[in-house]
């Protein structure tokens, strides 16, 4: 498994970008990612990839503690 720290997602690729560029400012590397959901493009902002969840799980509470909403995300290694 692969690990990341989920800050938002959105459906305008704009909105993900703020996002993306607030937590730059604080001090977090995240990226985004799109994907296919439901016939619309979801645009994902994530902390990572932490190859152990502990990391993952840090990142998360450090989003938090920042007050950003976070969530852990695990995703299967291709």
């Amino acid at each position: 498994m692969i690990y990341f720290a989920q800050a938002g997602a959105y459906s305008r690729s704009e909105d993900a970008e703020a996002q993306r560029a607030k937590l730059a400012l604080q001090g977090f590397d995240a990226a985004i990612s799109e994907r296919e959901q439901s016939g619309r493009t979801v645009y994902r902002v994530r902390v990572g990839p932490f190859d152990a969840r502990a990391g993952a799980e840090k990142a998360v509470q450090d989003l938090q503690a920042a007050g950003e909403d976070a969530a852990l995300v695990r995703v299967p290694r291709p």
